[in-house]
């Protein structure tokens, strides 16, 4: 007889069991791979839809399959496939993220919800085609972080919600749970990787085929290919003179040939703005009878905070 959801739940529970971990979770290399992947993860997203993304990884878990399944179950799911390694993985999103990518894509904020959450609803067949392309990035980068030590292919096989907790294979088959939370300026929101047991072993025979530990260097091919990839990402530039403290009022008072005067500590410098945060300090001139801007200095990090408000002449 099936399972009820209730029932699955208490199922879970009492069936639930530490698997052990693989031997390759505790390698140098396996760690330092796994760190590139999050910086990876973020030029990747960034390449592919045209916003500032940056990923940061979190405590690996290991658990069986089905157990780390049925926790995303109508979930949004990725499987994917390596036909070097001749193994499977899967990315296990969290709910939320269409919403998050199309505010970093058009470059507004996201809702904030702060009443109660609705029940999951099943992704339209446009979401899924857009968390699609975030897995076919996430794969990409996943690739380009392991790529020093060990080059294999992977590529989405399946980009559903999570119906079938044998997505990859044997319930029991033992798995190592990686969560990653992808950041955008919209929001956040996380992903876990599921890599079975099986496909560890693959990428451990694969490590053991690449440079010893102490002379692992670089592919030039892979750094010249990541270095092209940074370098063609598109990246929005918004360029401010100043800003306003304004009553509500005062706006709606404004008309056509009023004037707004400036702060006079300005001295017509502009800063360059991406994501909110400060990138350049520009002077405003003119070339070839249009407006032009030339940068003067680079803003230093720590980023700076939002431009400094002026209160406006009465």
């Amino acid at each position: 007889m099936a399972r009820t959801g209730g029932d699955r739940g208490s199922w879970l529970r009492e069936s639930r069991q530490v698997n052990p971990t693989h031997p390759i979770e505790k390698t140098p290399q396996f760690r330092a791979s796994m760190t590139r992947f999050t910086e990876r993860a973020g030029e990747r997203l960034g390449a592919a839809f045209g916003a500032l993304f940056s990923g940061a990884a979190e405590p690996t878990r290991n658990a069986n399959a089905f157990a780390a399944l049925a926790e995303h179950l109508g979930q949004p799911s990725v499987a994917l496939h390596s036909g070097s390694l001749d193994a499977r993985m899967a990315m296990l999103f969290e709910g939320g993220v269409v919403p998050l990518l199309i505010a970093a894509m058009f470059g507004f904020e996201a809702a904030n919800d702060t009443g109660a959450p609705e029940p999951p609803q099943t992704p339209t067949p446009l979401e899924m085609r857009m968390i699609g392309e975030v897995g076919e990035a996430l794969a990409a980068a996943f690739c380009d972080a392991f790529a020093p030590v060990a080059d294999f292919d992977l590529a989405v096989e399946i980009c559903e919600a999570l119906e079938d907790d044998t997505l990859l294979g044997p319930k029991d088959a033992p798995s190592l749970l990686a969560p990653v939370t992808i950041k955008a300026p919209s929001g956040a929101f996380g992903v876990t990787l599921l890599i079975p047991h099986p496909f560890l072993t693959a990428l451990a025979a694969a490590f053991a085929r690449g440079p010893a530990p102490g002379a692992a260097k670089l592919d030039p091919v892979w750094s010249s290919r990541m270095e092209r990839r940074v370098t063609e990402s598109s990246l929005t530039l918004t360029a401010i003179l100043d800003e306003f403290q304004m009553s509500l009022a005062d706006v709606s008072g404004l008309r056509v040939g009023h004037v707004l005067p400036l702060a006079d500590g300005g001295q017509g410098r502009v800063r360059i703005e991406s994501g909110e945060r400060g990138v350049f300090i520009c002077s405003l001139g003119e070339r070839a009878g249009r407006y032009a801007l030339e940068v003067e200095d680079i803003i230093a990090r720590p980023i700076e905070g939002p431009y400094p408000a002026t209160t406006a002449s009465p």
